[in-house]
Order: C-alpha cells, then sequence, then structure tokens
C-alpha cells in the first residue's frame, strides 16, 4: 500500500470551511444596533436607510467566500464608509469598522493589511472627534477591531496554510503515482525486453535443430516454455513491488541466453558478493546489459566481473564484450539504459558505458 495515499487527511480549519461561519459571524451586527433600537426608538427612514446599508455590505461581506480570494480595499474602504455614514445621520452603526478591519486581516501582503488596519483606526478615533463620541466608545471600538484583527488573520492563515498543505499532498500523489508508473515501465521494459529476446534466440536455434538434432531442439522449446513461465511470475512481481531477482538467480539464464545466442561466456570477480542486498538492483542492470549484447553487439565473447573497491564499500558488475566497429560512434541510451541509470541513480549507483573498436564495456556500480 502507497504510504503516501495512507496519509491523514489535513486538519481544515479556515479556508473554505469559513462557509460554514460566515453566518455566525453576522451575529456582532448586533452588538451596536440592538441599544439604539431599545433606547432611542429609530424613526421609519432610519430603519430604511439602515436597512439599505446592509443590503450594500452583505454582498461585500459575501463576496470572497464565493470566489474564494482574499478582500480588497475597495470592499474594505467601502464597508467602513457604511458604518461612519450610518453612525453619522443616525443609530450606533460603528460594527461596521469592526467588519472592516477583520477583512483587512485578509489582505494577502502583510505590509499592506498593517497599514490598512492603522488607517482604520485613525479613521475610527477621528470620526468619535468629530463626532462628539466618548473616549469611551472610542477606546471599545479600537480594542474590538484590533481583537477581530487578530482572530481573523489567525484564522484565516491557518486556513491558508492547510490549503498549500493540501496542494502539496496531492502534488506528492501525483509524483509518487508518476513514479510508480515510471518503475513499472522500467521493469517490464528489463523483464519482457530480455525475456522476448532470448524466446526469439532459442525459438531460432530450435528452428536449426529440428531436423538435424530433435532432441536438442525439443530441449530448447522447453527452454522457451520455462522462460515464458518465469517471466510471467516476475511481470506479476513487477507489478506488485515485490521483484526481489539476485545476481546469483540471474546468472543461470544468463548462461543459458548467451550460449542460445553463441556467445561464449566468462565470469570472473568475487561470487562472495552476490547475495548482498544490493544485488537486485544490479541483477537488473545484468539482464539489461545481456540483452543488449545479444541484440546490438554481434560478439562471440562476453566477460561479466564482480568486484569490489579497495575498502570493500561497493558493489559493481562489468560487462564486456567484443562486438568490434570500424569505429567508434556515440552510444545512443535507450530505454533500457535510461531506465537502468534511474533504476541505479535512486539506489545510489552509477553507471558508465565506454566503447572502443574492440567493443562495449558497462560497469554498474552501487554503493554498499
Amino acid at each position: 500500500m502507497n504510504a503516501v495515499s495512507d496519509a491523514p487527511e489535513v486538519f481544515r480549519f479556515g479556508g473554505q470551511n469559513l462557509n460554514r461561519y460566515r453566518i455566525a459571524y453576522l451575529s456582532y451586527l448586533l452588538l451596536y444596533p440592538v441599544p439604539w433600537f431599545i433606547h432611542h426608538k429609530p424613526t421609519p427612514s432610519q430603519l430604511l436607510f439602515s436597512f439599505c446599508a446592509l443590503l450594500v455590505f452583505l454582498p461585500l461581506y459575501f463576496s470572497p467566500y464565493r470566489k474564494d480570494k482574499t478582500y480588497g480595499l475597495p470592499e474594505i474602504i467601502m464597508t467602513a464608509f457604511l458604518g461612519f455614514a450610518t453612525a453619522w445621520t443616525h443609530g450606533d452603526w460603528l460594527v461596521y469598522n469592526i467588519y472592516a478591519t477583520g477583512m483587512s486581516a485578509r489582505i494577502r501582503k502583510r505590509s499592506h493589511s498593517i497599514a490598512t488596519i492603522i488607517l482604520l483606526q485613525c479613521a475610527l478615533l477621528s470620526f468619535c472627534y468629530f463626532a462628539n463620541r466618548s473616549a469611551i466608545e472610542a477606546t471599545v471600538g479600537v480594542i474590538l477591531s484590533l481583537v477581530t484583527y487578530v482572530g481573523t488573520w489567525m484564522q484565516w492563515e491557518l486556513g491558508y496554510r492547510n490549503q498549500q498543505l493540501q496542494e502539496a499532498q496531492h502534488e506528492i500523489r501525483t509524483l509518487a503515482a508518476t513514479a510508480e508508473r515510471e518503475r513499472i515501465a522500467r521493469d517490464m521494459h528489463d523483464l519482457l525486453g530480455h525475456s522476448l529476446t532470448v524466446i526469439s534466440v532459442k525459438a531460432e536455434l530450435a528452428e536449426r535443430l529440428f531436423l538435424g538434432n530433435p532432441e536438442r531442439a525439443q530441449r530448447e522449446i522447453a527452454d522457451i516454455t520455462q522462460i515464458a513461465r518465469t517471466s510471467l511470475h516476475e511481470v506479476r512481481q513487477a507489478v506488485s513491488g515485490m521483484n526481489g531477482t539476485s545476481l546469483q538467480q540471474e546468472l543461470t539464464p544468463t548462461r543459458k541466453a548467451l550460449e542460445a545466442a553463441g556467445i561464449a561466456l566468462t565470469i570472473q570477480g568475487e561470487q562472495d558478493l552476490l547475495d548482498k542486498p544490493q544485488s537486485s538492483v544490479l541483477a537488473m542492470a545484468l539482464r539489461e546489459a545481456i540483452t543488449n549484447v545479444i541484440r546490438h553487439s554481434n560478439a562471440r565473447r562476453c566477460m561479466i566481473s564482480f568486484e569490489c573497491d579497495p575498502e570493500g564499500h561497493a558493489l559493481a558488475i562489468k560487462v564486456e564484450d567484443d562486438g568490434k566497429s570500424s569505429a567508434p560512434v556515440p552510444i545512443s541510451e535507450g530505454n533500457g539504459l535510461q531506465g537502468m541509470r534511474a533504476r541505479l541513480a535512486a539506489a545510489g549507483g552509477s553507471l558508465s558505458l565506454h566503447q572502443t573498436h574492440s567493443g562495449l564495456t558497462l560497469k554498474a556500480s552501487i554503493a554498499s
């Protein structure tokens, strides 16, 4: 099971979930007007004016929730203006200034947000001074505005960060799925490319031997059947991510494949290195290297060498063939070599290729 897909869901507080609370926040509209309704008995014209101001405010308040964006200066300025206009003519509608302050907390650039709240509080203090409002009213208005600003900013910032985290998790899942597809593609190329090459070589050999040496032809056909079954099993393992072929296991089909292709094999090096855990990666590299020798080299001899560095900290495999070329040409890396290089790099290893007139040398190494 993929560890990324099993990751817990991000705790969502803020962001889109602010929609749950937007109606509840409207209850603060009663903070100032309720005493006005109770003690001052507003006239119908005053009620109509206040209702019209409310109709203008609501679209300003809900706009970012519909479009999932921050508040802009026009919405903030208009909201503050509604508060000062209604409070100047009648009633205690300075609560709009508190809403404007909360809106300013949702300005993305922090310096602009702070500058906006400072201007709003200066406007509130100036209004209270020229409208002959009490110092207590001005102080309470400033304190409530600052508390609203801090609370809104913390809530919205948390929602914004969680949204970024959700996007990052989605990106990780996408990358993990892509990496898994690439792994399966590399394994399919290496497994099927090698197996089909060996089957093709053995089928041609069996066809040539059918009349002159039918017993040998039957053995080759039996090998083809066994290779096909083994390939099917390896494909299933590769798809499930359980491919664990070792170098020791890979040597037997390597000998048979080269023998069927008429290529003499020589093995050198320390055989006790073959069971190290890293040999699974090198086994796939060996399989691709032998496939290329059979397909492209026209070689008659192939030598496989196993070695480690002087400190014994690395395991390496070297494949040399005597496929002669009139002039060395640049090596074009196809899907197989690219997949081999990527697989080795993921395991902390490396791949080197060297071509001369006398053949090609491929060396794959990996740290122990």
